[in-house]
């Protein structure tokens, strides 16, 4: 005699082809249950036991298709035999399905490089908050020493000065050296302090561009802090990816697609304009040329490399980049240096194959820009020559 094996989220059951219940068995969430089952199947006459489920797999004959396993599941037949009532039956399913629920977003949410996706967009965050802090504080500061801001391009290294050495005139030659600067740079800050023609500030007017200074300085130091934890992530998460494309663009990749299970699966023609959304859909939308690059235009060989070249050079870095993305997905071998290398190479043969632009390439106009000769704007806009001549005439008659 033949019969099936199936499980449900609070029961085993051995059933005919016709899904009558013959055995079943309240589940205990081991596989002890189906063992039960089984053993008592085979005390029954059963010879041959099949199931459709992977999961049962190791008690009973797997079958190839699936195709006919939906007429053996029947909660409600499934709750008679167990002494359970219709509403019982689904408040055991309900539960179940919720705790798998629960279960499946915290592993999502703890996924490795989710946190990658967080910290990431944070240090992006931060970036562009410490540029307008920064800049504040140079304004301000500058009211008072403004060669300073001309000296010091380092924002990092300004913040330090203005919240550790103070006024202008502390910027003595002992206390400069003790800030790490030295030589020529050092005397052209006391140089730039005794003739300086920013105005006088007490010590009241000072504390709070000091207090606002070291406290921007300290968001620095986090920010440096967050840039170390990006880059011990990707190379724990994604090695290959670190390898090819380098901590700070492979996590913007897995943050703007938004795991890196995600990023495996896009194309490397999509994976070339992540970052480029908009400048995407307004080329779509104007019937523009699109973009030939996203977010890894920040590799220097992407924007270091002429105009003409660009394109050639950023699909060949998408396509290392994706196959990067799926090895690491499935944890496959290390192969970023041969990855980096072969895009290396591939770049050199653009630069040789294509030294110079193609004929009227300095004539083409950007992507998703319009020129207009002078005066062409207002008369789209209906203030041209035509407009006018038109308006006058009809006041004429």
């Amino acid at each position: 005699m033949e019969a099936y094996l199936v499980s449900t989220s609070y029961g085993v059951f051995l059933v005919d082809a016709d899904g009558n219940v013959i055995i079943g068995r309240r589940s205990t969430g081991d596989g002890s249950v189906a063992k039960e089952v089984v053993a008592e199947a085979k005390n029954l006459g059963f010879e041959r036991i099949f199931t459709y489920e992977r999961g049962l797999s190791q008690y009973a004959e797997q079958m190839p298709d699936s195709s006919g396993s939906a007429r053996l599941y029947s909660h409600e037949k499934f709750g008679n035999f167990l002494g359970l009532t219709p509403a019982e039956t689904s408040a055991l399913i309900r539960e179940a399905a919720m705790r798998q629920t629960t279960s499946g977003i915290t592993e999502a949410s703890g996924r490795r490089d989710k946190i990658i996706s967080q910290v990431i967009n944070a240090v992006d965050e931060f970036d562009e908050t410490l540029n307008v802090f920064a800049s504040r504080v140079r304004e301000w500061y500058g009211l008072h020493f403004p060669e300073l801001g001309e000296l010091i391009e380092d924002n990092q290294t300004y913040l330090r000065l203005v919240s550790q050495v103070g006024l202008r005139e502390n910027f003595t030659s002992e206390k400069l050296s003790a800030q790490g600067l030295a030589g020529e740079k050092m005397a052209d800050l006391v140089r730039a302090s005794t003739t300086s023609i920013g105005a006088s500030l007490t010590d009241e007017d000072f504390e709070p561009v000091r207090i606002m200074s070291e406290a921007i300085f300290q968001l620095y130091s986090l920010r440096s802090k967050l840039s170390g934890y990006i880059e011990r992530l990707m190379k724990e998460t994604a090695p290959n990816l670190y390898g090819v494309a380098g901590p700070a663009i492979g996590a913007r990749l897995i943050a703007l697609a938004g795991d890196l299970d995600r990023l495996a699966k896009f194309p490397s023609s999509t994976v070339q304009v992540l970052g480029a959304e908009k400048a995407l859909f307004r080329a779509m939308r104007r019937g523009a040329r699109p973009p030939k690059h996203g977010v890894i235009f920040q590799d220097p060989l992407v924007h270091n490399a002429p105009r003409w070249q660009r394109g050639k050079i950023a699909r060949a870095y998408a396509g290392k980049l994706s196959i990067a993305a799926r090895v690491d997905l499935y944890h496959g071998a290390d192969i970023a240096s041969k990855l980096r290398a072969d895009f290396e190479s591939r770049v050199a043969e653009i630069k040789t194959n294509f030294p110079n632009p193609p004929k009227g390439e300095s004539q083409r106009r950007e992507p998703g820009k319009e020129t207009f000769s002078r005066g062409e704007g207002r008369r789209r806009r209906g203030f041209g020559k035509g407009k006018r001549a038109h308006g006058r005439d009809r006041f004429n008659r």
